[in-house]
């Protein structure tokens, strides 16, 4: 089901603010020197990555987000794995 035009607008606004955190993330998470702890700018901009493509679809995302790409899916274990150290699959 397509999104009307204020809606989509409100998705576009909120897309852009996450884009906006997710730059000073990187910014302030960068000199704390912790690998692990930058990995989860990749876990941000995989999950942002999915919004923008909702949007695209016509999709709220806030209701219904699309699936992962093959490359996201690998992107999201390598992080996860980064950060904790163990696959998702042994939680």
């Amino acid at each position: 089901m397509a999104i009307d035009k204020g809606r989509a607008a409100e998705l576009d606004h909120m897309v852009r603010k996450m884009g906006g955190i997710i730059s000073v993330f990187e910014i302030r998470s960068d000199p704390v020197g912790n690998p692990r702890f930058s990995a989860f700018r990749v876990l941000m901009d995989i999950f942002h990555s999915m919004c923008e493509r909702s949007l695209k679809e016509q999709k709220d995302f806030v209701d219904e987000m699309v699936d992962l790409t093959e490359e996201e899916t690998e992107q999201l274990k390598a992080a996860f794995e980064k950060v904790y150290g163990k696959p998702p699959s042994s939680i």
